[in-house]
């Protein structure tokens, strides 16, 4: 016997079997019930989710023997013509290569005869916008008032190119991607039935690289299966799917969170250079990331993991905690957009990479600024240290020094560090300001002396006098602006 390849041997032949689809099978079901189906339907939706399937279960619900009915009895003659694509009162076109009026003309000339056999004649027309403008015209009015033994069902990947003459005449329904835990769970349930082995790990990777689509899975399943005899696996996964394996994306999560820049960026340029895909190897950074943060939560988040996986895992997830790979995620979520739409991905890649290992550098300035002993890192703010602030951000020149409290040197010390200069020490006053402090001889009067402000008390003064307000906001570990005035960075 020819062998039949997963995605059609294990197609659903009710409508319970259909994976992901409650709203379109509950409202199919509801109408077959109480008899008030409608007379056109339009399913749409990602590829391989299920169109065509239940547009045949929808035939074989209204023909079948014991129907019309929302569960075919599937033993009937009717029910196992269509399950067979042997019935002649179920017509399927493919609209992709038959898109003119003509084919259209054709579909029309049967549906002014009765079913040779069955209750309806059901005709199903897939791909449907892939139809000729004139072809649609032609389908209007057989749509709006067919005779009352005929029943059409349009399935399409694009409803955005079905011109709105033709949607307003059907029932629409939305067809969406099928989740990742119900297909792992549909793979690990065929596997099982057609006695080859496949392992937690590499069933979800399959599923995640169908990207919602149950028919994609069977098809990667069917060419593991060959390429493992029987024998699907993690190391499977990432040979033929091209998909790199946890060990890899664990390992440059580890380098980069280090800071280890080169050593990330070599890393990568390794991996590309053996042939992996730039997107494929960002998406599954970031599964690897969101792991880790499943990891901190509940370990039950994460059920397809091996224990060899979890004890690889765990000790990073540990190390780092929620919150730190949480942040590290979200960062790591905004390159998306850039690493799918630039022309050089590789390059958009290692952008994202290089932020990544900026890591510990923020880490250490947030630190320094909760008043840590950790130093300000490298190039930052602090003693001694020049920091530009943005347009608005910065303070003005220091005010004339009235008698002075600790409080005020504080102020004054926050508006010298956002201006870059090293908190205590003086600027040179222009002659207007120098002449509030002299008398009509020129004699300068005695002020009270400032006492010092030690650059490592500065940030915990100006947080504890509420005279003072210290904003801050962290970009790749750069203070933006620190205001004394209380008008807000």
């Amino acid at each position: 016997m020819t062998y039949q390849v997963l995605a059609r041997s294990w197609r659903p032949q009710r409508f319970a079997d259909l994976l992901g689809q409650e709203a379109a099978v509950q409202t199919l079901s509801n109408a077959l019930s109480s008899g008030t189906f409608g007379q056109a339907y339009l399913f749409s939706g990602l590829r391989g989710v299920g169109k065509t399937t239940v547009a045949r279960l929808l035939a074989k619900a209204v023909n079948c023997a014991e129907g019309p009915t929302a569960e075919p009895c599937g033993v009937c003659e009717s029910c196992r013509e269509i399950a067979d694509g042997s019935s002649i009162d179920v017509i399927e076109m493919d609209a992709a290569t038959h898109t003119g009026v003509d084919d259209v003309r054709d579909l029309q000339d049967l549906v002014r005869y009765h079913p040779t056999r069955d209750r309806y004649r059901v005709i199903i027309v897939d791909e449907v916008h892939m139809l000729s403008r004139s072809a649609f015209n032609a389908l209007l009015k057989t749509i709006e008032e067919p005779p009352p033994y005929i029943l059409w069902v349009f399935a399409t990947t694009e409803r955005s190119k079905v011109p709105e003459t033709i949607l307003s005449r059907c029932q629409q329904l939305d067809f969406r991607p099928v989740g990742v835990d119900l297909i792992r769970a549909r793979l690990e349930d065929i596997a099982s039935a057609e006695g080859f082995s496949l392992t937690a790990s590499a069933a979800a990777a399959i599923a995640g690289a169908a990207d919602g689509s149950v028919r994609d899975a069977l098809s990667l399943l069917d060419q593991l299966r060959a390429f493992t005899a029987d024998a699907v696996d993690d190391e499977a996964v990432a040979t033929v799917l091209g998909v790199p394996s946890l060990e890899v994306t664990t390992r440059l999560i580890e380098i980069l969170a280090a800071g280890e820049t080169a050593v990330g960026l070599g890393l990568l340029r390794e991996r590309l250079a053996a042939g992996q895909d730039a997107s494929i190897l960002y998406q599954e950074m970031g599964r690897t990331l969101r792991t880790l943060v499943y990891l901190t939560l509940d370990p039950a988040l994460v059920p397809t993991l091996t224990q060899a996986q979890i004890e690889r895992l765990q000790p990073i997830a540990e190390t780092y905690g929620a919150d730190t790979l949480t942040r590290m995620l979200g960062l790591w979520v905004e390159h998306d957009l850039l690493v799918k739409e630039a022309s050089n991905r590789e390059l958009a890649l290692e952008v994202a990479a290089m932020r990544l290992a900026r890591w510990p550098a923020v880490r250490q300035l947030e630190a320094w600024l909760a008043g840590g002993e950790a130093p300000p890192p490298a190039g930052g703010p602090g003693p001694g240290k020049t920091s530009t602030p943005v347009a608005g951000g910065g303070a003005g020149p220091s005010p004339a020094k009235p008698p002075v409290s600790r409080s005020a040197a504080a102020e004054r010390s926050v508006a010298q560090l956002a201006d870059g200069d090293e908190p205590g020490i003086e600027h040179e006053h222009d002659d207007e300001h120098q002449s509030e402090h002299e008398d009509q001889d020129g004699n300068e009067l005695e002020t009270a002396p400032e006492p010092p402000v030690a650059a490592e008390d500065l940030i915990g003064i100006a947080k504890a006098d509420p005279g003072v307000i210290l904003a801050t906001r962290i970009l790749g570990g750069e203070v933006v602006a620190v205001r004394p005035d209380g008008e807000g960075s």
